[in-house]
């Protein structure tokens, strides 16, 4: 009988050494930083978005994706990081570009909408590319209603004549930070570069009224910060 305890407990000792030597992950949902969406040359197109995520320590990592459609006109793209909990991380911040398949089941001429995590793009099908665009100035006003309402003006580059401004995606990210994010369409290949003075004109991005006087705010457009006193 203490033959059989003695090796019980050795069974019991070996398995915990295995258990606790196993890497623990964290599941969570990548920051996207940048997003294309491209089709290729193929006969039925077959289109592929580019994204740029964040990984914010050394023990993150991308895990897995999941693309799933939602009625005729909507793709949506989860993307999810792993985060090892279980080891000591350094801080640092890391973009890393992945590129997705969305599928070939895109009407042209149709208006689609990809949702990847907390970020919305729409775009045509049978345009070349959807990109986030350079921002070459900002303005933020706010109009004389009670309470008032915010507003960012945005100017855009266009590169070639085939680009024009496409979309835009407003979030917060606390209570003090306003991220928009604004994306160009490319129409087709082979398009000529545009004049460097030949941009797209001004947008008129909303960014809504919850806003406390005298508290300082930060909007980030694309590559561009602004700050301004509300």
């Amino acid at each position: 009988m203490k033959k059989i305890v003695v090796i019980i407990l050795a069974a019991l000792l070996i398995l915990s050494i295995f258990v606790s030597g196993c890497t623990s992950y964290m599941f969570y949902l990548a920051t996207i930083y940048d997003i294309d969406i491209w089709a290729d040359n193929s006969s039925t197109p077959n289109y592929f978005v580019d994204v740029v995520i964040g990984e914010h320590t050394s023990c993150d990592s991308f895990d897995s994706y999941n693309v799933t459609r939602t009625g005729n006109t909507t793709v949506r793209l989860e993307i999810v990081n792993k985060h090892i909990t279980n080891e000591p991380c350094a801080e640092y911040a890391k973009y890393v570009e992945h590129t997705f398949p969305l599928g070939s089941d895109f009407v042209p001429g149709g208006n689609y909408t990809v949702e990847i995590n907390d970020v919305t793009v729409n775009f045509v099908a049978g345009v070349t590319m959807i990109y986030r665009a350079v921002i070459v100035d900002t303005e933020i006003w706010t109009d004389g209603s009670v309470p008032p309402e915010y507003f960012v003006d945005v100017w855009a580059e266009a590169p070639s004549i085939c680009d024009q401004f496409d979309s835009y995606n407003v979030t917060r990210a606390g209570n003090t930070t306003i991220i928009v994010d604004i994306f160009n369409r490319r129409c087709c290949t082979g398009c000529l570069d545009r004049d460097e003075y030949y941009l797209n004109p001004w947008q008129t991005i909303p960014l809504g009224s919850d806003f406390v006087p005298g508290v300082n705010y930060t909007v980030e457009v694309n590559n561009v910060t602004e700050t301004f006193v509300a």
